[in-house]
C-alpha cells in the first residue's frame, strides 16, 4: 500500500500538522498514558522543545485533537442530515451513509479520533462525552432521522428506525476501530468496503 500522505488539519504550521498526526496515531495505538511527549518529538523528528513551542502539555495536545475530532464529526453528520432528505430510495439514503464515510471520513485525524477518545472515556471527561453525547446518542438520532424521512415519504415500509440506527451506529465504531492499524501500518485486519456491501445488502433486503 502507498504511503498515506499526511494530512493537513488546517493549521498554518506543518510541524504543528505533523505533532498532530504524529500525537492521534500513538495515542489512538497505544493510549494516552502510555505515549511521552519525547515519544511524540522522536516520532515527529524533533527536539522536544520544538513540541512545548505549540502546546504547553501533552493534556494541552490531547484537548485540541479532541476539539477537532468533534468538528469534523459534527460536520461529517451534518452533511448526512442534509443529503439523507434528498434520498429517494433506502439504496440512495445507503449508498449516502456509507460512501461518504468511507471517502470524507477517511481522514486520520478523525478515524483515528474516534479511537483515541473511545480508549480514553474513562480517564478524560471530554473523550466521555463525545463517546457518550457525539459517537452514539448523535449518531444514532442522525441515522435514524434519514430512515424516518424516508418512511414518512412513503418509499420504504415503517419499522423501527431507531433500532437500525443504533446497529449502524455502534457497527460504525467497531469497524472504525479495526481499522486503527490502516492508518498506523497500512494494513487492516478487515474489508470494510466488502463488509459495507454486506450490510447495505441485508438492510435492502429486510426494510424495502
Amino acid at each position: 500500500m502507498a504511503e498515506r500522505i499526511i494530512q493537513d488539519f488546517g493549521y498554518n504550521s506543518e510541524t504543528k500538522n505533523s505533532i498532530v498526526y504524529t500525537a492521534v496515531k500513538l495515542f489512538a495505538l497505544k493510549g494516552f498514558n502510555a505515549v511521552g511527549t519525547r515519544d511524540i518529538a522522536k516520532a515527529v523528528g524533533m527536539n522536544i522543545a520544538s513540541i512545548y513551542y505549540y502546546y504547553e502539555s501533552k493534556e494541552a495536545l490531547l484537548e485540541d485533537i479532541l476539539d477537532n475530532v468533534e468538528k469534523g464529526y459534527i460536520h461529517y453528520y451534518e452533511w448526512l442530515i442534509n443529503e439523507s432528505k434528498r434520498a429517494e430510495s433506502l439504496e440512495e439514503y445507503l449508498d449516502v451513509l456509507f460512501n461518504k464515510e468511507l471517502l470524507d471520513m477517511a481522514a486520520p485525524l478523525v478515524c483515528l479520533g474516534i479511537s483515541l477518545a473511545i480508549k480514553e472515556q474513562h480517564s478524560n471527561a471530554h473523550a466521555k462525552k463525545l463517546v457518550v453525547e457525539l459517537f452514539t446518542e448523535y449518531s444514532i438520532e442522525s441515522i435514524k432521522s434519514g430512515f424516518d424521512a424516508l418512511v414518512e415519504r412513503g418509499i420504504i415500509k415503517p419499522f423501527e428506525t431507531r433500532v437500525l440506527a443504533t446497529l449502524l451506529s455502534f457497527g460504525a465504531l467497531g469497524i472504525n476501530d479495526l481499522r486503527l492499524h490502516e492508518f498506523v501500518d497500512g494494513v487492516s485486519p478487515v474489508d470494510h468496503i466488502e463488509l459495507y456491501k454486506s450490510i447495505k445488502e441485508h438492510i435492502l433486503a429486510t426494510y424495502q
